[in-house]
């Protein structure tokens, strides 16, 4: 039975039973720590198995503690001696905050001016930085017990982890979702349910500034056929030097720039940087750091501002769609080949992120996607019911975040 102040869930089997074994061969060689009362503070397991062995229990008395306090102590206690998972720790480093009145996430301990999670981390010994990823990790698998605790246990990388919490969360979506054939919002907004080549057939002729797409990689005749599909949609409905800026994935790249010269004029090449750990493709021995841009034209390109082609990536931001692409990187290449008012067009929207850009920005968008789940959460981002997106930053911001 839970002690008055365990604070934590029990220790798992394994652990607990590596821990009986050991004080049983060892005895008890860290004291626990107990109230003016006897109840213990720290050291719960400790404590019983030691009294089911039959051993001597060494104890530090802690008096003079409020209730509060005590709870405090437990908690201290456990985030400094006790093995934690990240999402556990995450847990306790909370509750420690929260009794003693620390709001995390905001600026300092109740309106002071330091940063209250570096403060508090530092005393703990642990870099603000990973204390503030382990928070970030448990929000996120807050709705996936089963994946903490695999985390928790070693058994589960966290990077995979928060993926397959992302496609779960996407995969209700799409099961749940029903959107109308098209959706039209103010200022020139427009988004289709369905096949680009049909739902988006009734866009005139030259009439489109950008086409700012991320277009599916997967390595088969179907995929590299909608790059075909593509390459021909965008020489009729660009205007004349007018640009396709699209993502692509290293394996079909040239496959992809070959589908889309047969149509469009090849006029450069790009990179989004990504942090982080790769993807290694084992059968050329290849770490992928990188997501490649290729940039065509119909027709001469007829370049109105300067670009770069290769940014970095700010990090995942992946919370509407599995292969969501980061807002301000979009959001640049989007200001730098089209004008306010003109109109940008992405045939696979994904998560709805050159749409979002698109509508921040001023310019008019007509996109589709034929998964309904896509369209979906393009609408939701749009129609402002859920959170939302970041702020769009300047080049010198995003050159500044960590």
């Amino acid at each position: 039975m839970a002690g008055r102040y365990q604070v934590l869930d029990e220790l798992d089997e394994t652990t607990a039973s590596a821990l009986r074994e050991d004080i049983a061969k060892r005895g008890v060689l860290v004291p626990i720590d107990v109230d003016e009362d006897g109840n213990v503070l720290d050291g719960h397991h400790r404590k019983r198995f030691a009294d089911e062995l039959g051993l001597d229990c060494p104890e530090i008395i802690r008096s003079g503690l409020t209730e509060e306090g005590k709870v405090e102590h437990a908690l201290l206690m456990n985030l400094l001696r006790r093995h934690l998972g990240p999402v556990e720790w995450a847990h306790a480093f909370r509750r420690l905050a929260e009794a003693r009145g620390i709001r995390l996430g905001t600026q300092g301990r109740q309106g002071g001016k330091t940063d209250s999670v570096a403060v508090f981390a530092a005393e703990l010994g642990v870099a603000p930085r990973t204390a503030r990823r382990r928070l970030r990790l448990a929000d996120r698998l807050a709705d996936h017990p089963d994946l903490a605790a695999r985390v928790d246990r070693g058994d589960l990388d966290a990077t995979r982890a928060e993926t397959l919490a992302r496609e779960r969360a996407f995969e209700q979506r799409r099961a749940e979702a029903d959107p109308p054939p098209v959706t039209r919002l103010g200022s020139g907004i427009e988004v289709h349910h369905g096949r680009f080549q049909e739902v988006l057939a009734q866009i005139e002729d030259d009439s489109v500034d950008l086409v700012l797409t991320d277009p599916p990689w997967q390595w088969d005749v179907e995929t590299l056929d909608l790059w075909d599909d593509l390459g021909e949609f965008c020489s009729r409905v660009l205007r004349p030097g007018r640009a396709l800026v699209a993502y692509s994935g290293s394996g079909c790249l040239a496959a992809a720039i070959d589908r889309l010269s047969s149509h469009l004029d090849y006029f450069w090449a790009g990179a989004l940087i990504l942090p982080g750990r790769h993807n290694e493709v084992k059968a050329v021995m290849a770490r992928d750091s990188s997501t490649p841009i290729v940039f065509f034209s119909k027709g001469r390109y007829r370049p109105r501002h300067w670009f770069i082609n290769s940014l970095s990536s700010p990090g995942a931001e992946k919370d509407a769609h599995p292969w969501q692409k980061p807002l301000g990187n979009v959001a640049y290449y989007l200001e730098c080949f089209s004008e306010p008012g003109e109109l940008v067009c992405d045939p696979f929207l994904g998560g709805g992120t050159t749409a979002v850009a698109a509508q921040q920005k001023g310019r008019r968008f007509i996109g589709s996607d034929i998964d309904p789940g896509a369209v979906e959460v393009t609408r939701q981002r749009l129609e402002g019911s859920e959170e939302g997106p970041r702020p769009l930053l300047s080049m010198e911001q995003r050159e500044e975040e960590p």
